[in-house]
């Protein structure tokens, strides 16, 4: 009987955006062993106790959730709670993979906490809405001026004349997007501004969650240019934000959200053990954990950093500048803390990154389809300085005079937007994943990026790591009705095949396992060269830890060349003919003195000593882990790493990640490597919680 009331409910639902408030709650109560995992809730709002909504994003360990089935939810004390799932991206055995979940708990008092607790049970249909319904007076606006010109948009003209692009749809919340441009005075839009309006609704008479972004995102209109403006919205009649002097470069984009007839302000706790069990996250060391005081220190310094639109926070504004930083890593430093804590300051430091994503000129949308722009779409696209501008490329946007340092780099880009979305499950942070997945391929000619490939294996060692990084997690977690995911499988999969074929599978690849191959005897120099190149051990670390990662995520067929890969770092630690305090220099010589690659460890770690060494010391007769040793190296005491070891963030701390992953994909040695590296007597007293990656089999 009880799920007869619940079908006939759920297709009433179809007809009354308010029908949650009739759903059957506590009728039952759940069993706690059928729990899948658990999310603490806290009501943080002013105004919302009763009927209190609590939306977010889940993500789930495969065949937790298989199909045919979906979860349920109970609160606190077992009572079963209306839950709405907005199926995102499922698995290939078609279990789920990420959802946005939205609970409704009856009574929620400001301050108190319950919990949502999930639990398996028969499927039934979510029946979706193609509109939602909103308040009937339900307006906003934004007016942008400069030079006694304005440009403005009407959220009410779009939503009486547009259909909408439904986000989430269904019975206890729906979310549809409008798109318009911002119009002069006479009616004539800007040809490259435009606002996007994403509307959550919770029902009648209830919170409308409103997200206002502002994009300056064109990619083939002419004349692309940096907008100079005092922008300001209001909302329902009433001015909420302003801000004077804003210049927005071409393809950034900026958001803010506001709240129409009272806040739901829930935070939803994610379950780390869960997040680690569904492999989405590298294997981070709890014991890593900062202290309560050490996370108050650092959010001091986030709250002391310009955080409006088109700023960048505690992000590093120029991407390319050099040198150890919280925002490098699988995920930035922020982000990890927050994963490892909970904290609430965290988080917000993790989704302020998120949101301030946009602020780097690294967003090109398709004017056509109004989605992010594709490598397939435009196999020619290049944002080398050498193409853009030329005809047929790219147009040259016009600065207008302004000089900024908020500059992206692959090399040296952060994690912003995955853990954003993988924990709300807003629109926003998917597409920042999918605009920069697209946009780190762009930036050399396009035959080096395969024209509709999209390779990153062009780019220097760091940035095909982070750039793979990076791809590897939009091609995951994309829903699978975005037209994006079928390209970004494809994409991560040809840049692997490249991979496969330069490295994995060429025998002129280097003994060493390194991103380097033997040159044809042709174009090696005569006379020998006076200076051979210098190979990068931690950049290739920071290449063997995410392509490990992308492993783990499932990607199978990332596995030959992740192995092949990993074999670099196992060896630095465990090879008869390399002595492990030298795993860590800043640079390895790899190359013979006529150029050609160094045929046998022995021979490359005879070069790398001698680069490294401060008294001339012979590598020949200088005895690994010695006194001896650390003098010629200029090393503190016996047994130090090179590169820092007693920093949390040097050398060696960057080497950990590698390791972990050499150990997880099977990797010969890898064990040993690992404990050799543990048990290492020189260490700092942390490693910044970014490194900080164990194996999975690492108690």
């Amino acid at each position: 009987m009880l799920g007869e009331i619940r079908m006939l409910s759920k297709r009433l639902c179809v007809l009354s955006m308010a029908c949650w408030l009739f759903w059957p709650v506590g009728l039952h109560s759940q069993s706690r062993s059928s729990t899948i995992v658990v999310y603490p809730v806290k009501n943080e709002a002013d105004s919302i106790e009763e009927n209190v909504p609590a939306t977010f994003g889940a993500v789930f360990a495969k065949g937790d959730i298989p199909e045919g089935f979906t979860p349920a939810a109970s609160d606190a004390s077992g009572h079963s709670i209306p839950l709405q799932v907005d199926v995102k991206a499922r698995n290939a055995d078609g279990s789920l993979r990420h959802a946005v979940l939205t609970a409704i708990f009856p009574h929620l008092a400001k301050g108190a906490t319950d919990e949502v607790a999930l639990h398996l049970e028969s499927k039934q249909e979510n029946a979706p809405t193609e509109r939602c319904e909103l308040p009937a007076n339900l307006d906003a606006s934004v007016v942008l001026s400069s030079n006694g010109q304005t440009l403005t948009t009407s959220l009410r003209k779009l939503v009486d004349h547009q259909r909408p692009d439904m986000w989430l749809s269904g019975a206890l919340v729906c979310e549809a997007w409008f798109v318009g441009p911002l119009n002069d005075s006479t009616g004539k839009p800007d040809p490259h501004l435009t606002a996007r309006f994403g509307l959550r609704s919770y029902g009648a008479n209830r919170p409308v969650r409103i997200e206002i972004d502002i994009e300056n995102t064109t990619t083939w209109v002419p004349s692309p240019h940096t907008a100079f403006y005092d922008a300001e919205i209001d909302v329902g009649g009433r001015s909420v934000w302003s801000k004077a002097g804003m210049s927005q470069p071409a393809h950034t984009r900026w958001r803010k959200v506001f709240w129409w007839n009272g806040v739901a302000d829930v935070y939803v706790t994610q379950d780390l053990a869960y997040l680690k069990k569904a492999r989405v996250i590298p294997n981070y060391d709890v014991g890593a954990k900062l202290s309560e005081s050490e996370l108050s220190a650092r959010y001091r310094k986030f709250e002391e950093s310009p955080r409006d639109p088109l700023e960048t926070g505690i992000v590093t504004r120029p991407m390319p500048m050099t040198g150890g930083r919280p925002d490098l890593g699988i995920l930035p430093e922020w982000a990890v803390d927050y994963l490892l804590s909970m904290d609430k300051d965290a988080y917000e430091m993790t989704i302020v990154s998120g949101d301030l994503s946009g602020s780097y000129a690294s967003h090109y949308r398709n004017e056509k389809t109004g989605r992010p722009a594709k490598s397939e779409e435009f196999p020619n696209i290049s944002t080398h300085s050498n193409y853009v501008g030329r005809p047929g490329n790219l147009p040259l946007p016009d600065s207008g005079g302004y000089k900024t340092n908020v500059i992206p780099q692959s090399a040296h880009e952060p994690s912003l937007a995955f853990v954003p979305y993988l924990v709300t499950g807003e629109r926003y942070y998917l597409e920042e994943l999918e605009f920069w997945s697209q946009w780190n391929s762009w930036g050399t000619a396009p035959k080096n990026h395969g024209f509709g490939s999209n390779l990153v294996t062009w780019d220097e060692i760091r940035g095909i790591g982070w750039s793979l990084r990076t791809l590897a997690q939009a091609a995951y977690i994309v829903p699978d009705s975005d037209p994006m995911k079928s390209v970004l499988q494809r994409e991560l999969k040809a840049n692997f095949d490249e991979l496969d074929r330069t490295y994995t599978n060429n025998a002129s690849a280097s003994v060493l396992h390194i991103m380097m191959r033997n040159p044809p005897p042709e174009v090696i120099p005569n006379p020998a060269p006076v200076h051979l190149y210098e190979y990068s051990p931690w950049m290739d670390d920071y290449l063997t830890a995410s392509v490990g990662y992308a492993v783990g995520l499932g990607f199978e067929y990332a596995r030959p060349f992740a192995r092949w890969k990993a074999e670099f770092p196992v060896q630095r630690m465990i090879n008869p003919q390399w002595c492990w305090i030298v795993a860590t220099p800043y640079r390895v010589i790899a190359q013979n003195p006529d150029g050609s690659l160094a045929t046998s460890w022995a021979d490359a770690y005879k070069y790398t000593f001698l680069h490294a060494v401060k008294n001339g010391s012979d590598p020949g007769t200088t005895a690994c882990d010695t006194p001896e040793m650390a003098e010629a190296l200029g090393l503190h005491q016996q047994g130090e790493m090179l590169g820092n070891a007693r920093s949390s963030g040097g050398y060696p701390a960057n080497m950990q990640g590698a390791l972990a992953a050499a150990v997880d994909l099977g990797v010969a040695g890898a064990p040993e490597a690992w404990a050799k590296f543990a048990n290492r007597p020189v260490q700092p007293p942390h490693i910044d919680p970014q490194w900080a990656i164990l194996p999975w089999n690492a108690h």
